[in-house]
């Protein structure tokens, strides 16, 4: 086994076994060289998950942050709480700069300068003793000057500087280093392979910026557990992500009506009355409304026109959790969406797989109530 890595998702090459992780068929090939893995993914789109297990990953992650001045986390828009967990406070012993990812998701009258504050609200509730430097607002995908103009200053902060970029798998942390690394005029067939698909990145990439002086560890991206997505195949994760857009639906939910997210969550107003209800989810996420009984049979069975997962994905159960949401408050799904309250706090039956956290936060997009 060789020394050398996969710029595509940073293991180290192989050419002995297979099955595991770096092997590449030709070692004589001259140029870029991708593992079998990450060449699939670029040329093919199909993914294979690797080996592996959180051990490894921490271990790897470890060893970035001994050598580092400081950590950027990439979170995601979409996903706050899922991309922010509780338990990664043990990784935060640097100051943290939080960039969050996939801006271009939020509808046009909402101004991205809203999320800095926001997200920093987040990281004081789940981080009080971290040390946050301060939230930028990004989007890796988004084209224009305006692009290159955030990504240019997010540059010229980190200058000079050692920088572990940590991130939950599937966050955009792949696309935020590839942009990053486009302005220094990389050639393309360099760059880290770039997909939809959660656990891309398998070891430690390093990168250096010559222009600015930074160098840049790119760690595998842990799967955090609380998200929906997390305990699917990757596929299925996948589809659960918005990839343009997010799907909005503003519905007046009568008492005992339920709304139905991919199969995967069931939301019933459990309210004396009427209630209007705004809900987010990635686009190929099926939004489905229905009443009582008949929601739960179909929760239950799981039709092939409203679920995202695969047959043998179907869930064995559904944990039932019961919320009062104010007007101005979100009630989250991590890794599958939110419902937004209007006017009215709403009284909500709640029906999601077991392990996926769930909870009210001050609402994300649109008007704050108070």
């Amino acid at each position: 086994m060789s020394d050398k890595k996969c710029p595509g998702c940073g293991v180290v090459l192989q050419t002995e076994a297979p099955d595991q992780p770096g092997f590449y068929q030709s070692p004589e090939k001259t140029g870029t060289v991708y593992c079998q893995r990450c060449f699939r993914l670029r040329h093919y789109g199909q993914f294979k998950r690797a080996a592996g297990g959180e051990t490894v990953l921490d271990r790897e992650i470890q060893s970035a942050l001994r050598k580092s001045d400081l950590i950027l986390l990439v979170t995601d828009l979409f996903d706050p709480e899922g991309s922010m967990p509780v338990a990664w406070s043990r990784l935060f012993t640097l100051p943290v700069l939080v960039v969050v990812n996939k801006a271009d998701l939020l509808p046009e009258r909402t101004p991205w300068a809203e999320m800095a504050a926001w997200f920093q609200a987040l990281w004081a509730r789940r981080f009080p003793g971290a040390e946050l430097l301060g939230v930028k607002v990004v989007s890796a995908r988004q084209g224009g000057p305006e692009r290159l103009a955030r990504f240019n200053a997010l540059k010229k902060e980190l200058a000079g500087k050692k920088v572990t970029v940590l991130g939950a798998a599937n966050v955009g942390k792949t696309s935020l280093l590839t942009s990053l690394l486009a302005t220094e005029d990389q050639k393309r067939a360099e760059l880290p392979t770039v997909s939809r698909f959660p656990g891309t990145t398998l070891g430690i990439s390093t990168w250096t910026l010559s222009s600015s002086g930074l160098i840049l560890y790119d760690t595998p991206g842990f799967l955090p557990g609380g998200r929906m997505g997390d305990r699917f195949a990757p596929e299925t994760a996948s589809r659960l992500l918005p990839e343009k857009k997010l799907q909005v639906k503003l519905w007046n939910i009568q008492p005992d009506g339920a709304v139905l997210v991919g199969g995967l969550a069931g939301i019933w107003n459990q309210s004396p009355a009427a209630r209007t209800l705004v809900f987010f989810a990635g686009e190929k996420t099926p939004i489905h409304q229905s009443r009582g009984q008949k929601a739960e049979a179909l929760l239950t069975e799981g039709p092939d026109w409203l679920r995202v997962y695969g047959q043998e994905e179907r869930p064995e159960r559904f944990a039932e959790q019961f919320f009062t949401v104010q007007p101005g408050e979100d009630l989250y799904i991590s890794g599958c969406g939110w419902v937004a309250v209007k006017r009215e706090a709403a009284r909500i039956r709640l029906l999601v797989p077991p392990g996926v956290e769930v909870g009210t936060r001050p609402s994300l997009v649109g008007r704050r109530e108070g």
